[in-house]
């Protein structure tokens, strides 16, 4: 048995220190397993802590599959075993359940190993068929803790840090929380439809704000709705102790407030006279908008640093679509620490080692003649922590789903790929490319059959569905998994460029080159002026952003025998797709998705059958069935057409809506307005026929 006197002395002072200053602090341990689990045993003597790991071996050990399970909760200290492995989602959340005076214990082995070091967590950034030995994250990781004023306890090397010993007391502003309160009460008492969005980084009190504001409006009936019950014990806790009644950890009533899980509030629509949504950006946007159209008095709370995974997909969607629709909704952010004061050292290490605090600094550009395209390494990546941060910040603030776990997949990932646009030295545009493919004959003959999914290969996958052609998994083909432009430089190029530059890279190995998105009108537009054509879209909606995902790809070779036949197939069965999957897709997508198809000929019956209806006094519903083989054979005769009549075409035509559903979207005066558009848009689309 080792001597740890040393380091318990060191925790025991460190311990004192922090209570004093109101803060938390991050410890290292590394050496071998079992140097750093006999010190951690000596060195933890309370109860009340998480430990996340899975060996056994530590008591109370626990490993959550997702980070929600352990939100909202407080611990006096927490461990986490990076034996188990590196996964910086789980270990940012970890930290922000460390209350003021307790330390987050990482272990790991020696630094000096770490790059090289059988992570068990590297291979959730592998594709099947691309295996690493070395970690360009776990380099980084090793170089950065280094430099932070944190313990380090060593088994070669024994104990070292900078810490400063000096105890501060300092002081916990309240009154943010405090207006944050009197903003939720605001909504029970005020008009109906004025939603209010309490944003926060993790340690700013919204949870207890929740609980807070409850125990004030004690004369009404408050839902309080979140994805794991065990998150919103914060808020009852706070309502326990203002209203001086016992909280048992168990039970979802509490007073006036009462837990209710997402699903449930949705089947059932209880009465309330207030409904709060914590954690709100773990919960799907579509979810959200179902609530929001529900409940009139309605307050949504999360947490903006990436713990979530969906943190900014909330952010950048659904706070867009609040300020546009609610013109009096409030958004409110919360900056200021209550569990713990400010400057937390735990807070300021955890967000340097995982790059958390990365923003993108725009410039005004005079003039983009000057674009230099170029490929960055890993190596050059972790290298270089400037551009590191620029790119995480960039794909961050254009993409919807951003996860903490994005780092590990930059820096680690062997079948990716990094694109860079540079003006001037500085970054305005970032696309990575994932390579799939090259896959054995023995596999894909699995994969054809439905047996096997291995992992990272997406596109080529649904392309060897699709064409049932094993050579699409046995060819390489390059996928785009995300592209960013600056904001400022949007619509200016940039991206078309930047993706021409990456097809270049990729074109003299890869077969196919393509991407997966959430469709919108837009987005589909982009990728179709620039080459790609949509081979599927996918039956079931996104969570985070409730779009359905389309496939584009671009044949990179000059067999474009399965491309064409491909994208033939997805044209004859869209059209059937309209008049049930997607009966109620945005038809602004629908005309997208149609521009792009190949006219075939209309037979001389149906346009002779076409005139005898145009010249009989035709209703709705005798040419109806007409027009659909009209516009199905030549999607191009749309064109001809003004936006209200497409919507109304595609809409009544190609999607089979309600008269209900149409005369409310277009603001049209009842039915008998409806069937004057409608004929007045079938006289303009017969004189488009040929």
């Amino acid at each position: 048995m080792h001597d740890y006197k040393l380091y318990k002395a060191h925790i025991n002072s460190l311990e004192k220190t922090l209570v004093g200053a109101h803060h938390r602090q991050l410890v290292l341990i590394t050496g071998s397993t079992v140097w750093c689990y006999e010190l951690l045993g000596e060195l933890l003597q309370t109860e009340n802590t998480l430990v996340v790991s899975k060996n056994t071996r530590l008591n109370n050990a626990q490993w959550p599959n997702r980070t929600h399970q352990i939100l909202g909760q407080e611990y006096s200290h927490a461990v986490y075993d990076g034996f188990s492995g590196l996964h910086p989602d789980k270990l940012a959340a970890i930290a922000g359940t460390v209350k003021a005076g307790g330390i987050l214990y990482l272990l790991l082995p020696e630094l000096s190993e770490l790059s090289t070091w059988p992570d068990p967590a590297l291979s959730t950034v592998q594709s099947h068929g691309h295996k690493v030995s070395y970690s360009f994250f776990n380099e980084r990781i090793a170089r950065v803790v280094q430099s932070l004023p944190a313990y380090h306890f060593s088994e070669l090397h024994g104990c070292t840090g900078n810490i400063s010993r000096e105890s501060s007391a300092n002081k916990i502003d309240f009154e943010p929380q405090q207006h944050c309160v009197e903003n939720i009460i605001k909504v029970a008492h005020g008009r109906a439809n004025r939603p209010l969005l309490i944003n926060a980084d993790r340690g700013r009190g919204k949870s207890a704000a929740l609980g807070l504001a409850a125990a004030k409006l004690i004369d009404k009936k408050i839902l309080l709705c979140s994805t794991q019950f065990k998150a919103t014990h914060s808020s009852f806790i706070h309502l326990s102790n203002e209203l001086n009644i016992p909280f048992d950890g168990k039970s979802k009533q509490l007073a006036n407030l009462q837990y209710i899980a997402p699903d449930s509030l949705l089947d059932s629509l209880p009465e309330c006279d207030l409904l709060l949504v914590d954690e709100a950006a773990a919960i799907p946007v579509p979810l959200l908008l179902k609530m929001l159209k529900q409940y009139p008095r309605i307050v949504f709370a999360s947490t903006l640093v990436g713990y979530e995974g969906n943190g900014r997909g909330y952010t950048i969607r659904f706070s867009q679509y609040i300020k546009a629709k609610y013109k009096a909704a409030n958004i409110i952010t919360l900056d200021e620490p209550l569990r713990f004061a400010k400057a937390d050292p735990l807070e300021r290490h955890i967000r340097t080692l995982l790059a958390l605090e990365a923003q993108y600094e725009e410039i005004q550009s005079n003039g983009l003649n000057n674009l230099v395209h170029s490929e960055i390494t890993q190596q050059q990546l972790t290298n270089d922590e400037l551009l590191l941060e620029q790119v995480i910040a960039l794909l961050a603030l254009a993409h919807y789903q951003s996860s903490v776990n994005d780092l590990r997949q930059l820096l680690d990932a062997p079948s990716q790929r990094l694109f860079i646009t540079q003006t001037h030295n500085h970054l305005v545009g970032v696309c990575l490319v994932t390579i799939e493919g090259g896959l054995p004959l023995e596999l894909t003959e699995q994969v054809l059959k439905g047996e096997r999914r291995p992992q990272g290969h997406l596109m080529a996958q649904t392309l060897s569905q699709l064409s049932s052609d094993p050579q699409c998994l046995t060819q390489l083909s390059a996928r785009v998994v995300r592209i960013a432009v600056a904001p400022n430089l949007h619509s200016q190029g940039v991206g078309k460029a930047l993706l021409s530059f990456c097809e270049s890279r990729v074109s003299n190995e890869c077969y196919w080159f393509g991407a997966s998105f959430g469709a919108t009108a837009e987005l589909l537009k982009f990728w179709q002026s620039q080459g790609f054509s949509t081979i599927k879209l996918g039956y079931q909606k996104d969570k985070s952003t409730g779009e359905h995902s389309a496939l584009v790809v671009k044949c990179l070779n000059n067999n474009t025998g399965t491309l064409k036949r491909l994208k033939a197939e997805f044209q004859t069965d869209i059209f059937y797709a309209l008049l049930t999957h997607f009966k109620h897709l945005d038809w602004q997508l629908v005309n997208v998705l149609i521009s792009s198809f190949t006219d075939r000929p209309i037979s001389s019956d149906i346009k002779k059958r076409l005139i005898r209806q145009l010249n009989n006094h035709f209703s709705r519903f005798s040419i109806t069935a007409t027009i659909w083989q009209v516009v199905t054979l030549a999607p191009s005769v749309v064109n001809c057409l003004t936006q209200s009549d497409k919507q109304l075409l595609i809409s009544l035509i190609l999607q089979n809506e309600s008269d209900t559903n149409v005369i409310e979207q277009l603001n049209i005066q009842g039915k008998k307005e409806l069937e004057t558009c409608f004929k007045q848009a079938v006289l303009k689309l017969a004189k488009a026929i040929k």
